[in-house]
């Protein structure tokens, strides 16, 4: 009796260990869910204004036949994806569901810049082709995002690549996150009505070629940003449903104790009654 007694607080102390540090997980993956959050707002709304007035640029006066690289459709068929998950885990099915979704959509055979140690190791166990990996970041810093974007560029506009792709997660709600992919280039008109005919200078290649690169890297940035939010409210729901879990087990273990314990003082009782009972035989 005394060794299930101690093996059940031995337990207890054990949940309760692992409930500390499951509540700790979910409060920081709130804080950072709440910074990444508003990043992605401020940032969106610049990459959404940058995309119209690249669409309006567009319809610029220009060649009769495209020439830009970063509009004409080459031959080849190379595309390149950049598969964006997570560094860590304890963040529930977050990772599983953006690999689900490259091993639907993404080819062995076709490069992939990979941002985030889970991904990179799924997809290097898996025998994709990963050419760049981009793994001990917390954050897409601007001098790391600079170097990745031109090499993209430059991958693109020697007709290396055909096009240029992003797989992660679009954040919804604190809820709902979906993996998602992105087509960056090449950039294709939309069919916005306008009357305008922008005259560009000091031409529209030279503008494109300013702004192009710039909107890749607003692009790539803001899908970082949804990815590191929806990772943070996987891994708050999955530290929540981890801390009721405990409570419910410490409630249950505590209950085995209170159980066990009065059981062993009952029986304990017993003895005494017993063995005083012999004692008062033995002195008749």
């Amino acid at each position: 009796m005394a060794g299930q007694i101690s093996a059940i607080k031995k337990r207890l102390q054990t949940v309760n260990s692992t409930k500390k540090l499951t509540n700790a997980t979910e409060l920081v993956a709130t804080v950072k869910l709440q910074k990444y959050n508003l990043k992605t707002q401020l940032n969106e709304e610049y990459a959404k204004n940058l995309k119209r007035f690249i669409m309006h640029a567009l319809k610029g006066k220009g060649p009769e036949v495209e020439d830009n690289p970063y509009l004409v459709r080459n031959e080849i068929s190379n595309p390149l994806y950049i598969v964006i998950t997570s560094n860590s885990g304890l963040c529930g099915s977050y990772n599983l569901e953006v690999l689900k979704f490259v091993e639907k959509n993404v080819s062995k055979d076709v490069p992939i810049f990979a941002i985030g140690t889970i991904g990179y190791n799924w997809l290097m166990k898996n025998d994709y082709l990963v050419v760049k990996r981009y793994d001990e970041l917390e954050d897409l810093q601007p001098t790391i995002l600079n170097t990745m974007i031109d090499n993209i560029l430059l991958l693109f506009s020697k007709f290396e690549m055909n096009e240029i792709n992003v797989v992660y997660t679009k954040y919804i709600n604190t809820l709902t996150y979906t993996p998602t992919l992105m087509k960056l280039l090449p950039l294709e008109m939309e069919n916005e009505e306008t009357d305008e005919m922008l005259l560009l200078e000091p031409s529209r290649n030279e503008v494109l070629n300013e702004l192009i690169p710039m909107y890749v890297s607003s692009q790539i940035y803001v899908a970082f940003l949804e990815a590191k939010t929806s990772e943070n409210a996987a891994r708050r729901n999955a530290m929540n449903m981890a801390n009721k879990n405990a409570e419910k087990l410490i409630n249950e273990l505590q209950l085995y104790y209170n159980k066990a314990r009065q059981a062993a003082i009952t029986q304990e009782m017993n003895e005494i009654v017993a063995s005083s009972g012999r004692n008062r035989k033995e002195e008749s």
